[in-house]
């Protein structure tokens, strides 16, 4: 999105929910539940303090970030299970892990694409560091490597 490149989401964006949580507010969590005994031997489904972000959500809020008009790809569902299909019977005909491999790659891809990572529960929302406030930071401070988003962003040219 910083050199142009559009956001690619897919079916129509609105498909999933979620409300990430920082890297560094999640160790918090983690490191203060060792401590807490409230926190012990719970389950959780823990997520950032967004209410909960569409993909396309999310990739008007990189755009916004980035001080750039959006551009949006949005790729057809289907085209998981065709790519999906075509590797696993690849793998079945040449006996290739690798492309056994592929296919499982594809399937959780798939899964992370229809499935809401969300959390509603008040109590399972955790941290302050928004989605947006992220995105902000990065587009100013840029960043080798974002978990999040796995996106690669150079400190734009004028602050480096």
């Amino acid at each position: 999105c910083q050199m142009g490149s559009p956001f690619v989401m897919f079916g129509d964006g609105e498909v999933t929910r979620c409300n990430p949580i920082s890297e560094s507010e999640l160790a918090q969590y983690l490191v203060d539940s060792a401590s807490e005994e409230s926190r012990r031997n719970q389950i959780i489904n823990l997520g950032g303090p967004d209410e909960p972000l569409t993909m396309q959500k999310q990739g008007e809020m990189l755009f916004d970030a980035l001080g750039k008009e959006p551009k949006f790809i949005y790729a057809p569902l289907w085209l998981f299970d065709v790519i999906i299909d075509g590797l696993q019977w690849l793998a079945d005909v040449t006996g290739s892990e690798a492309l056994d491999d592929a296919a499982e790659t594809g399937r959780i891809g798939k899964y992370y694409a229809v499935e809401d990572m969300l959390t509603t529960e008040p109590n399972e929302k955790f941290g302050k560091i928004t989605l947006q406030e992220h995105f902000n930071r990065i587009a100013v401070e840029g960043q080798e490597y974002d978990p999040y988003t796995t996106m690669f962003a150079k400190k734009p040219k004028e602050l480096a």
